[in-house]
């Protein structure tokens, strides 16, 4: 009798866990990337799970999930999050994404399009003010109301799903937008559950507050060095501090599309205006392949210089306490950071409120 118990609990084990089993399609309607290659990689950690080629417009990856946990698919230039759980997730990536199928990702589906009205109405407040049809103290009002509401729609879905993996993703967003000083953010993880403490991107997000405390306006730059891919260092400080121009440090990568935009208009309306007249710009790569870096810069014939390491550069970011890009710091002739955090119409203020008053 007692064998036989033995027998019929390893036989429950095996069917327990064999049904904890996902599938995840990705389908295609409107995009050709057959023969692409993704990665499902696990959200806080950055670790490849597993990877998969499209095939006629369509992704299939499956396994065994032990508890839902959030994730992350990669190809290209391309970033989905989801919740990988137990059951068939579906994914419709067409002129709209929708992810659907189980609890969790039919949930997130539905924070996701309140967080889409928040980037609408940012978007909504450049055009206005790009088109003179509100003030910039206006501007700034209706930022200052938007990104109060981003935070509190973040923070009241950490708290209705403190308990899955929904709410260790709203939470890291939530420390990431909010702009925390480090004394800011040790009162608020003071109020979540421990677990929370041990998230890579929770203590990504402490080890920002601090950077940025340590390099913010009115500090020295910090200098960094880049190994490139002919065996050569290269240093910020060959380029900053020069004692008669000003440089602007432009953090970017090939794949991120806010990048683009911002390269062609404001940074390559400040080179050209300025290049000759008291401004540097140097970019920095971060967070990309070499060689895409590389083929992005011949491609569109970037004229200023960038930092392009032998490997994935993270290590200026960490200095600097940069979690998103596109990013800049403008550093003062005498080394001085003098701006950071600018974009848009607000850096190229900025910038030629500093130069025309020299």
């Amino acid at each position: 009798m007692k064998n036989l118990s033995s027998w019929l609990l390893l036989v429950c084990v095996v069917i327990t866990s064999c049904n904890n089993n996902f599938q995840l399609s990705v389908h295609f309607p409107n995009h050709d990337f057959d023969g692409k290659k993704a990665y499902l990689t696990n959200y806080d950690s950055g670790d490849t799970i597993d990877s998969e080629t499209v095939i006629e417009k369509q992704l299939i990856l499956d396994g065994n999930v032990d508890s839902a946990f959030f994730a992350r698919l990669i190809f290209e230039n391309n970033r989905l999050d989801l919740v990988i759980e137990e059951g068939e997730i579906d994914v419709e990536w067409g002129v709209d994404l929708k992810i659907t199928g189980t609890p969790l990702n039919e949930k997130f589906n539905g924070i996701v399009r309140q967080l889409d009205r928040f980037e609408q109405e940012w978007q909504n407040i450049a055009r206005l003010k790009q088109n003179n049809e509100i003030s910039d103290a206006e501007a700034q009002r209706r930022e200052d109301v938007r990104k109060t509401n981003l935070l509190n729609c973040l923070f009241n879905n950490y708290l209705a799903n403190k308990d899955n993996p929904i709410g260790e993703w709203a939470f890291t967003q939530y420390v990431v937008e909010g702009d925390f000083t480090p004394s800011e953010l040790e009162l608020v993880l003071k109020k979540v559950p421990k677990r929370y403490l041990k998230l890579k991107r929770v203590q990504k997000a402490v080890n920002n507050a601090d950077a940025q405390e340590k390099t913010s306006e009115g500090k020295k730059y910090v200098d960094f060095e880049v190994k490139t891919s002919d065996g050569n260092v290269e240093r910020l400080s060959q380029y900053a501090g020069d004692g008669v121009n000003y440089t602007l440090l432009y953090f970017w990568a090939s794949w991120c599309s806010s990048c683009q935009k911002e390269i062609s208009s404001p940074v390559a309306y400040l080179y050209d205006e300025y290049k000759d007249n008291g401004l540097k710009i140097i970019g920095v790569a971060l967070w990309d392949e070499p060689s895409a870096t590389q083929k992005y810069i011949q491609e569109y014939s970037i004229p200023w210089h960038s930092m392009v390491g032998d490997k994935k550069l993270s290590e200026p970011a960490d200095i600097y306490g940069i979690s998103g890009i596109p990013y800049a710091i403008l550093i003062s002739p005498d080394g001085t950071i003098v701006a950071r955090g600018m974009n848009g119409d607000a850096l190229i203020e900025r910038v030629e409120g500093l130069l025309n008053s020299k």
